[in-house]
C-alpha cells in the first residue's frame, strides 16, 4: 500500500450541480503522485464509469518546509441519467462529488449524420486493411464527438459567465443514404456538395429542417496520396475528393478524411488528442494544420466543426484568435490542457465566402502553405474561447436555451429609417451585429445589458457603405433578424 501523503481536488465544478448533457469536463489538482498511482471513478459507491484522463504540467513548491509535487489534471467523465454521487479516487485518498444529468425538454435539436453516396460501401478511408472504418464505427466517433463538443460549447460559455448552455443531441449518428452518385460527387465543390445534401435531407423529410441542425459527414471523402514532395495544405487539397467543411442555416457538412484519427472510446479521447504518430501523407489526409501527427488531424477537424457548427448557430466570423476566428486548431488545450500547447507556427487562415445557400450562409477556411504566422494564444483559461459577441449569441440562442416553440413576427426591419423593432413588446434587443455581407465577418457590434433601461429598438447608426454589410440583431427570446443593407427586398426575418 503506497504510503505517500496525496490529495485529490476537482476545482471547477461545485456540489449538486445540474448538466443537460452527458460528458462533462473536470479539472483538478493532485498533490505527490506516484509511480503506480491509477486514478479510478465510480459512480454511487459501486460501478465505475468510463472516464479520459490528462495530466498536465507539474508545480512545485514549498509548503511549511516540506515539498510538494502538484499536477493539474484533466478528466472527460460520462454521467448517468438522474442524481449520482461520484468518487474520483487515487491510490487510498478520494473525493466524492454529487452531480445531476437530466435530458432537456427541447423542440431544437442537432443530428449528426453518416451520408453514404449510391454505390459507395460506407467505409471511410483509413489505414490498409482496416477492419473497423465501416459505417457503424463512423458513427460511434461522430456520435462521441458531437458530444464532445457539447461540453466544448458549456464550458466556454460558462467560462463567460452565462452557465453550461448547449445544444441538445438528439440522436446518435445514424447513416443516411443519399441519392446521389459516388463517382458524381467526386467531380463537386463543396458548396455543390452542401447544396445537394441540404436539399436531400428537406426533400427526404426524415427530420423537421426548421428545428433541427443537421451534422453531416461525407463516407466517401478520398485522399490519393502525396508523391511529388509538396507537402502544403493547397496541394493536399488538389488530391482530395469529396471533401467539405460549410456550415450555415440546418447543415454543417464535413469531409472524413482524417476519421481515421478519431477515437471511438470517450477512454481514448486524450490519447487521441496527444497522439505523436505521423501521418503517412502518401497514404492518408493530413489535415492538422501543418503539425502532421493523428492528434494533430484530431484537433483541427475537431475544431473545424466546432466553428462550422457555430455558423449553424448564426454565428458570425470574428477578427481574432477565437473559435469563430482562427483560433479553432488547438481545441485539444480544452480537454488536454497544457498538453495540448503546440509549439510550431501555423499558416494564416484566410476566410472566403460560397454563395448564398437553401438555408444559410456557407463559409470555406483556406490554408495558404506559403503564409505562416505566429500562433497568439489567448490570455485565458486555456487559449480556447468564443469572442464576446458570439458568446452573447449562443447564450439567448433557442438551440441553447430549451425553448420549444417559435414565435411569429418577432421582428421587424424598416429600410428606410434602418430601426429594428420588437413586435411584442416583451422583448428586448439584446444585441446587434453588422457583418461584411461578402465573408460574414463582423465589422461593428453592439450589445445591450438587460435592465430597464432596455429597448424594444435599435436604429443603426450612419455608417459609409451600408451596402456592403449585413445587418444582425437578437432579441430576448432568441429571435434573430438578418437584413441584407444593400437592398429593401433583402430584409429577412428569422424566428
Amino acid at each position: 500500500m503506497c504510503d505517500t501523503e496525496h490529495n485529490v481536488q476537482i476545482v471547477n465544478i461545485k456540489q449538486g450541480e445540474v448538466y443537460h448533457y452527458s460528458i462533462v469536463l473536470l479539472k483538478g489538482e493532485l498533490t505527490n503522485p506516484c509511480c503506480n498511482g491509477k486514478l479510478r471513478i465510480t459512480v454511487n459507491n459501486s460501478q465505475a464509469v468510463p472516464f479520459s484522463f490528462a495530466v498536465e504540467k507539474k508545480d512545485e513548491g514549498n509548503v511549511e518546509s516540506k515539498r510538494e509535487v502538484r499536477q493539474k489534471f484533466r478528466v472527460l467523465l460520462r454521467l448517468i441519467g438522474g442524481e449520482s454521487l461520484y468518487e474520483v479516487q487515487y491510490c487510498k485518498v478520494k473525493t466524492c462529488i454529487s452531480l445531476t444529468y437530466t435530458v432537456p425538454d427541447t423542440t431544437f435539436t442537432v443530428v449528426p449524420v453518416y451520408i453514404i453516396c449510391k454505390g459507395h460501401s460506407g467505409r471511410y478511408q483509413s489505414h490498409e486493411h482496416d477492419p473497423h472504418n465501416d459505417s457503424d464505427h463512423a458513427c460511434r466517433k461522430i456520435t462521441l464527438a458531437v458530444e464532445l463538443l457539447q461540453c466544448l460549447y458549456a464550458e466556454k460559455l460558462h467560462e463567460h459567465g452565462f452557465g453550461r448552455k448547449t445544444f441538445t443531441l438528439e440522436s446518435p449518428c445514424k447513416p443516411f443514404h443519399s441519392a446521389l452518385e459516388w463517382q458524381r460527387s467526386t467531380t463537386m465543390t463543396e458548396g455543390e456538395l452542401w447544396h445537394q445534401f441540404a436539399a436531400e435531407l428537406i426533400q427526404s423529410k426524415c427530420y423537421d429542417m426548421q428545428r433541427v441542425k443537421v451534422v453531416g459527414f461525407l463516407s466517401s471523402t478520398h485522399f490519393a496520396g502525396i508523391t511529388d514532395g509538396d507537402y502544403s495544405y493547397e496541394n493536399i487539397r488538389t488530391k482530395t475528393t469529396g471533401h467539405a467543411a460549410l456550415g450555415g442555416g440546418g447543415l454543417a457538412l464535413f469531409g472524413t478524411g482524417c476519421l481515421y484519427t478519431w477515437p471511438c472510446l470517450l477512454e481514448a479521447v486524450c490519447d487521441a488528442f496527444i497522439n505523436k504518430q505521423p501521418v503517412d501523407c502518401g497514404k492518408l489526409l493530413d489535415d492538422s494544420n501543418y503539425r502532421r501527427t493523428y492528434g494533430g488531424c484530431f484537433a483541427t477537424t475537431l475544431g473545424s466543426v466546432c466553428h462550422e457548427m457555430g455558423h449553424t448557430f448564426d454565428l458570425g466570423h470574428t477578427p481574432d484568435s477565437s473559435i469563430m476566428g482562427d483560433g479553432f486548431d488547438a481545441i485539444d488545450n480544452v480537454f488536454v490542457g497544457s498538453y495540448g500547447y503546440h509549439c510550431a507556427n501555423g499558416p494564416k487562415r484566410i476566410i472566403d465566402t460560397k454563395p448564398h445557400g437553401l438555408a444559410g450562409r456557407l463559409t470555406q477556411l483556406k490554408r495558404p502553405g506559403d503564409v505562416l504566422r505566429e500562433r497568439s494564444d489567448a490570455k485565458r483559461n486555456d487559449g480556447v474561447f468564443f469572442a464576446a459577441i458570439s458568446a452573447l449569441t449562443l447564450s439567448y440562442h433557442r438551440w441553447f436555451n430549451h425553448a420549444t416553440a417559435f414565435i411569429s413576427e418577432a421582428l421587424h426591419f424598416d429600410n428606410i429609417t434602418k430601426t429594428v423593432t420588437s413586435c411584442n413588446g416583451s422583448t428586448k434587443i439584446v444585441l446587434a451585429e453588422l457583418r461584411s455581407t461578402e465573408n460574414g465577418m463582423m465589422h461593428k457590434c453592439w450589445t445591450f445589458p438587460v435592465g430597464p433601461s432596455q429597448s424594444s429598438t435599435f436604429t443603426l447608426p450612419k455608417l459609409p457603405n451600408l451596402q456592403n454589410f449585413t445587418l444582425f440583431v437578437m432579441d430576448t427570446d432568441g429571435n434573430i433578424l438578418k437584413a441584407n443593407l444593400s437592398s429593401i427586398s433583402s430584409a429577412k426575418i428569422c424566428y
